[in-house]
């Protein structure tokens, strides 16, 4: 009898004070740790990886609010290829890279979660819809598997912040090597610029495309739009993707990468599964965060961490955690009845999202019949990717892109092979994707009364301000203008010419289509101080001890590329800075440094490459800057080498510091120095 009152008044009370109501069956179970890295996506699984690497006698727990990657529903022996794409109650996770991203925007399958913005006004009420990863690897489990690397300018835009000086271009470098496993690494061909021993493989489109390619960079070229290899030299244009998929045909994301069986079989690490966190803890004072409150089903548990707590929850989540916990702008949380830890007005401002716009055309080649679903999704064709890495579904449909450059747009040509959509009953069709990556718009992220620990209000804003539309315009009709010219489209298929053929409705229809790229971010930005950032740039929250943030919602800018790269670089650049801020400095005089010329490439002949050999018998980080004012560290494990780039004056010597100790040297010459 007693059991049903208390349930009748928890329902009631569910009614009336529905922040702070929990389930009758909630218990509250204690477990400590080292760390406790919140979220693992891209880059909490990371950084969970390195800390068990970097302190062997730690203990590193992991929550991740969605499913294990490696539940069944997602290996290979259960994949079969025609439920993952037509039954949305499944994945669209599994393993071949021909179930690409878009369908995580449209359906809430397993692995991915579905945010919804508030109506926005602008677009006439619509809401925005935009997935998210919900299971272990994050979006690196249903994303789109580009592989590019953000554009220099962009790490200069970031760098020039006082502050955040070691987040420019020649930083970034090592680390962007050392994540990869680049099909691209041939020296003679790329020279020194990628990995080739790292977790994270990236390879290039090997399924035939339908373009032209000749005549398509010709007409790219007299529209002023030049290729590029932007992996290699950081420079803007038109560039052929990569994907971070392994040799043989597997989407490669950050839960088989960092997550692999010699850390799920540690016994000092703990993934738990479907479990969502409500707030940090804090000590008395309100200085320091010692755990986390997070719940499974209906059970409350807590966890504390004797060194540090890392978030990365995600651009909508981070700023609601924070929130939650105390931390945001303390009228928002006073009037929740939320004690205010510490007053921080811009957590969950500064939403930073890239509208994009579709646009789809009729092919001059024929229709394949080949190309059709029930072929290309045939058994044959699945056992032909299971066991011998081979065929449609290794490839993908993106293989070219523009970020930047002389034309300073951006944009992606999809293909509708390998793997043909249904939209059409033909497959001779591409779509071209524009989005706008200077976007004046922003949005925000609020916490909802009903519920603190859910789903957060969303004001995405898209083309709140009716400028950034424009860009938007002029991408679609150059690139239109392009692919005509090239002979690759005959027909315009969405929208109809008419359409195209008058720029108001064009506009009406920009407005009517406009969507999230889903590359979030923002709202817990990188910055000099708690007036205007969350976090400094070592990733600290201001203001709170042992506690940072690693995800996209820490950059100030939205990057014009596909972030996943970037996001492993930048993990793998804090997991140093942390290991940093626990080492012992070792001896000097085991360090050997060695300057090369920049080899005579015109396009990269601003850099020089420094070998550095730690003879040391524990990893090391260090720091170097050059008279030019560049700065920046990386880390080399126990007696091994690793390169740094500095940009240098072919006409004056390069002055060199390496934690600070001066290293002189001229360009024209190679020179080895110890000390």
């Amino acid at each position: 009898m007693y059991k049903h009152v208390f349930t009748l008044i928890c329902i009631i009370l569910c009614f009336t004070m529905p922040v702070y109501c929990l389930e009758e069956t909630t218990t509250t179970t204690t477990q400590t740790y080292q760390w406790i890295v919140v979220g693992a996506g891209c880059s909490g699984a990371t950084l969970a990886r390195k800390l068990l690497d970097y302190f062997p006698n730690d203990k590193v727990l992991l929550l991740e609010r969605g499913i294990d990657n490696l539940d069944p529903v997602f290996t290979d022996e259960t994949c079969s290829p025609e439920p993952h794409i037509f039954n949305t109650t499944r994945p669209v996770t599994c393993t071949y890279p021909a179930i690409i991203a878009p369908r995580r925007s449209v359906s809430p399958a397993l692995g991915s979660h579905i945010f919804t913005s508030i109506p926005q006004p602008q677009l006439k009420n619509r809401t925005i819809s935009f997935g998210a990863g919900n299971c272990t690897g994050g979006g690196t489990s249903i994303n789109g598997m580009v592989a590019f690397r953000a554009l220099r300018e962009e790490f200069e835009e970031i760098s020039a912040t006082p502050g955040l000086e070691e987040f420019n271009y020649h930083a970034f470098l090592p680390y962007y090597k050392k994540i990869e496993d680049n099909e691209n690494n041939n020296p003679k061909v790329f020279w020194d610029r990628n990995g080739n021993s790292g977790r994270v493989s990236v390879t290039n489109h090997k399924v035939g495309t339908l373009f032209n390619e000749k005549a398509f960079l010709k007409a790219s070229i007299a529209n002023g739009v030049y290729p590029s290899d932007i992996n290699s030299l950081q420079l803007g244009g038109l560039s052929k993707a990569q994907a971070t998929i392994t040799s043989n045909g597997r989407r490669a994301s950050s839960a088989i990468n960092y997550l692999d069986s010699t850390a799920r079989n540690s016994y000092r690490f703990t993934l738990k599964n479907t479990c969502r966190v409500r707030r940090i803890l804090f000590n008395s004072a309100g200085t320091q965060a010692t755990g986390v409150e997070y719940q499974t089903g209906n059970q409350i548990f807590t966890a504390f961490a004797t060194k540090e707590i890392i978030i990365s929850a995600g651009t909508v989540e981070t700023p609601r955690i924070l929130k939650s916990s105390g931390i945001g702008p303390s009228g928002e949380l006073q009037a929740l009845g939320i004690p205010v830890i510490r007053d921080m007005p811009v957590v969950g401002t500064n939403y930073f999202e890239k509208p994009l716009t579709l646009a789809n055309f009729r092919l001059t080649i024929p229709d394949n019949p080949k190309m059709n679903t029930s072929i290309v999704l045939s058994n044959s064709t699945f056992r032909q990717w299971k066991y011998y890495g081979t065929g449609p579904l290794t490839g993908w449909n993106n293989p070219w892109a523009v970020h930047g450059g002389s034309s300073n747009l951006d944009a992606e040509f999809h293909e509708q092979a390998p793997l043909p959509d249904t939209t059409y009953n033909f497959t001779n069709w591409m779509r071209l994707v524009c989005w706008n990556a200077e976007t004046k718009s922003r949005g925000s992220i609020q916490l909802n009364p009903s519920d603190i620990y859910g789903s957060p209000i969303i004001d995405v804003a898209l083309l709140r301000d009716s400028s950034d539309a424009d860009k938007l315009i002029a991408c679609n009709y150059k690139f239109r203008k392009i692919l005509k010219e090239a002979g690759i489209i005959s027909d315009d298929l969405l929208p109809s010419t008419s359409v195209w053929e008058n720029t108001t409705a064009f506009r009406d229809y920009v407005f009517s289509i406009v969507s999230a790229t889903q590359h979030n971010c923002g709202t817990c930005r990188l910055g000099s101080n708690s007036s205007v950032a969350v976090v400094d740039g070592r990733h600290r929250v201001f203001g709170i001890q042992k506690l940072r943030i690693m995800d996209y919602s820490i950059f100030p800018y939205v990057l014009r590329v596909n972030p996943a790269i970037t996001l492993y670089a930048l993990s793998e650049k804090l997991a140093d800075y942390i290991r940093e801020d626990y080492q012992t400095s070792p001896p000097l005089g085991r360090v050997t440094l060695q300057f090369q010329c920049t080899p005579p490439v015109t396009a990269i002949n601003d850099y020089s490459i420094w070998s550095v050999k730690n003879s040391y018998s524990k990893p090391y980080v260090y720091h170097w800057s050059s008279t030019t004012g560049v700065s920046g560290s990386f880390s080399v494990e126990a007696y091994s080498q690793s390169y740094f780039f500095t940009p240098v004056d072919s006409t004056q010597a390069v002055t060199l510091k390496i934690n600070g100790v001066t290293i002189s040297t001229k360009y024209a010459t190679n020179a080895t120095c110890t000390y």
